[in-house]
């Protein structure tokens, strides 16, 4: 079997995997199935993505971003000053019937600030975006994890086929390479260099047991 790379090599692997000539037309199911507990369960360093956002003026709300999975953060792009995220229970308390640049906001269906723009502001935000495989044709989890697509896929392929005598083999093996795929990530993470204000390291003299 090739190693599948794309959309339609990783369905005929599914295909072959299932030794099955009459699920064609399920095969796309079962890649959107399994992309889908993907999407649920890993939160990588490949999937953090920035999106320019407009507040247009006289507005209060911004839709997210196609793909959005979860939000990491959100900035100004004219000085990269950072608002406060809120809950919406918070923001109702905290809202304003006063005009102009938001200060704090809350996400849910869509991102809502405390008050209305006086003109029209451009914002960044960082969030984890959903693989799209049916659209994309191809993305890095496929390129260098082709097994973890096929596996979630093969798992998505039991509620419609029932039980496969590897039925058990194809969830363990997806369970074991989600947990790997994890915890490299967070290694890479742990590698991230703290950063420091540099107010605070003035005359390189602070000393954090002191906290001066």
């Amino acid at each position: 079997m090739t190693v599948p790379t794309t959309f339609a090599e990783l369905k005929t692997a599914i295909e072959e995997d299932l030794a099955r000539t009459d699920l064609t037309a399920e095969l796309p199911n079962f890649v959107n199935k399994g992309e889908a507990i993907l999407n649920r369960r890993l939160r990588l360093l490949s999937m953090e993505t920035t999106s320019s956002l407009t507040l247009s003026s006289s507005a209060s709300t911004i839709s997210l971003p196609s793909g959005f999975l979860e939000h990491i953060g959100l900035r100004y792009a004219s000085d990269n000053a950072v608002p406060t995220q809120v809950s919406f229970h918070d923001l109702d308390d905290l809202k304003t019937t006063a005009s102009g640049r938001p200060e704090i906001y809350a996400i849910g269906a869509n991102i809502e600030f405390n008050q209305t723009a006086d003109q029209a502001y451009t914002l960044t935000q960082r969030y984890y975006k959903a693989w799209d495989i049916a659209t994309d044709t191809t993305n890095t989890l496929l390129t260098n994890n082709p097994d973890v697509y096929l596996y979630a896929g093969l798992v998505a392929s039991i509620s419609r086929t029932g039980p496969h005598p590897r039925s058990q083999e194809w969830v363990r093996f997806l369970t074991e390479s989600v947990s790997e795929l994890q915890r490299v990530d967070a290694r890479t993470r742990r590698k991230r260099v703290t950063r420091v204000d540099t107010a605070l390291t003035t005359g390189r003299n602070f000393d954090i047991n002191r906290g001066y």
